[in-house]
């Protein structure tokens, strides 16, 4: 299965869970929101609106502007189309952001995204795809997870498997390669790392949390853990590692802008 197909399926699954489970996400959405302060934008495109959490904080403070709010996963447009019903400035579709449809072709004053843009193939790609339906003074803002994203996890599985265990975070991006896309797209832009972490009473509730969320751990040949007994191995690795079962999750706030008025503090260029 191809790993669009594999995302498509893996978040459609967790459609239910992903409210009760995400408390990363809504923390780095408002992030995102703090940096939109005292703009205002005509036309919006969000991409990777999941349930539509960071749709309905965009939808609450840009009460004037039209959102197109787009995602891969068909079971997710349909949960977002419920907790935006009330809202008719708000349309939901039902694409990939990675590939943009021909009748997504702004210009857009907004294209943003939170914990969406990681999991693209050739993202520079699609953010010079953004750049080019921006309208002249249109901006892209993104959240992405970087690769020490749940890094505690990560060194813990490969120790107790040999290298065995994906972990997706793997292959996200790093900030030297976002700088780097960002430079060539904008005139002004700005990468900007933030660390947040989160504590489990075991690693079955971080486990089932990931899963949950449409993320989790695998192994080509199937499930990674099979008994009661396998799980507390691992367990006992990650706190003799780390004292407890702490997940750390690097994000990467991204924003790019063709019009060299826009107010960003401009990052130093990539060496």
């Amino acid at each position: 299965m191809c790993l669009k197909a594999r995302l498509t399926q893996s978040f459609s699954r967790a459609a239910s869970s992903y409210d009760t489970y995400a408390d990363v996400q809504p923390e780095t959405a408002t992030c995102l929101m703090a940096r939109l302060k005292d703009r205002e934008y005509q036309k919006i495109l969000e991409i990777g609106c999941g349930t539509g959490s960071y749709t309905l904080m965009l939808a609450k403070k840009f009460v004037n502007s039209h959102i197109l709010a787009v995602d891969i996963s068909p079971v997710m447009v349909a949960k977002a189309r419920i907790k935006l019903a009330r809202y008719s400035r708000v349309r939901l579709e039902k694409a990939d952001g990675e590939f943009l449809p021909v009748f997504i072709s702004g210009p857009f004053d907004l294209i943003t995204a939170s914990g969406a843009l990681h999991w693209f193939e050739d993202l520079e790609r699609t953010i010079q795809q953004y750049c080019r339906i921006l309208s002249p003074c249109g901006s892209v803002l993104f959240a992405v997870f970087g690769p020490n994203t749940l890094f505690e996890l990560n060194k813990t599985l490969s120790h107790v498997f040999d290298n065995r265990v994906c972990l997706p975070v793997d292959f996200f991006p790093k900030e030297t390669i976002l700088q780097d896309f960002l430079s060539r797209a904008f005139n002004e832009w700005e990468v900007k790392e933030l660390s947040l972490s989160r504590t489990y009473p075991d690693l079955l509730s971080l486990l089932r949390s990931l899963k949950s969320t449409g993320v989790a751990p695998r192994m080509e040949t199937g499930p990674f853990v099979r008994t009661r007994a396998g799980m507390l191995e691992i367990e006992r690795s990650y706190k003799k590692h780390f004292g407890s079962i702490r997940a750390t999750y690097q994000v990467f706030i991204c924003e790019g802008s063709k019009s060299p008025n826009h107010q960003i503090t401009k990052s130093p260029n990539p060496q």
